[in-house]
């Protein structure tokens, strides 16, 4: 009896030590995958108004996650639930089919005018809705590119468009982000979060850098 019960022992004990790896080898952005757990916390459909605005912006903002490497950025932002003006309880991204980031330029002018940057890409949720997918901005590629007002189609990823407006002749380096948009195609209706309520919710300006 004690052999079978040390035997029980040591494959407890390895059970507990692996899964114990596991854990600390786990992403520690891990978030619970519980609907129920996402909808108590990014669910607004119970405000309306003010209230709704003021919610959905800080959560849009306070979920803000970039990611760097060597072939660009990635801008995530806090998803949520809501009821729309026709009393149907809709995740953002299916009542906002597109989610635009507008950036500008610093310590450059053209003219007077600031460079301006806007990657726009599709409204995407993940699935556990607590988060809207990234858009990608392929600063590798952009900087391959001659500097010139315009739009630009990337593809990798779900696919951005890139516009230009009042660029010099170099492509500037430090870009300062401005505003972030949601937008409904059909009726044109846009939740818009300015750079004052950018440094409001996160307590200081985003700031994308090119190297």
């Amino acid at each position: 009896m004690k052999k079978y019960f040390s035997v029980f022992a040591f494959f407890t004990l390895c059970f507990v030590m692996g899964f114990s790896v596991l854990r600390a080898n786990t992403d520690e952005y891990f978030i619970d995958r519980d609907p129920a757990a996402v909808k108590n916390v990014f669910d607004f459909s119970h405000l309306k108004g003010e209230r709704l605005q003021e919610a959905v912006r800080q959560r849009m903002m306070t979920g803000l996650v970039v990611k760097k490497d060597a072939d660009g950025a990635r801008f995530s932002f806090g998803h949520f639930v809501f009821v729309d003006e026709t009393g149907q309880k809709k995740p953002a991204c299916q009542a906002f089919g597109k989610v635009s980031i507008t950036f500008e330029a610093e310590g450059v002018s053209v003219g007077g005018d600031k460079p301006q940057m806007e990657v726009e890409g599709r409204c995407e949720h993940s699935s556990d809705l607590a988060s809207i997918n990234p858009l990608f901005v392929p600063v590798a590629k952009i900087l391959g590119e001659r500097p010139g007002d315009g739009e630009f189609q990337f593809n990798q990823g779900s696919g951005v468009t890139i516009r230009f407006a009042n660029l010099p002749e170099a492509w500037p380096r430090l870009w300062l982000l401005k505003s972030v948009k949601l937008v409904n195609e059909q009726s044109s209706e846009a939740l818009v979060i300015e750079s004052d309520e950018v440094a409001k919710y996160l307590g200081h300006p985003v700031v994308l850098s090119w190297k």
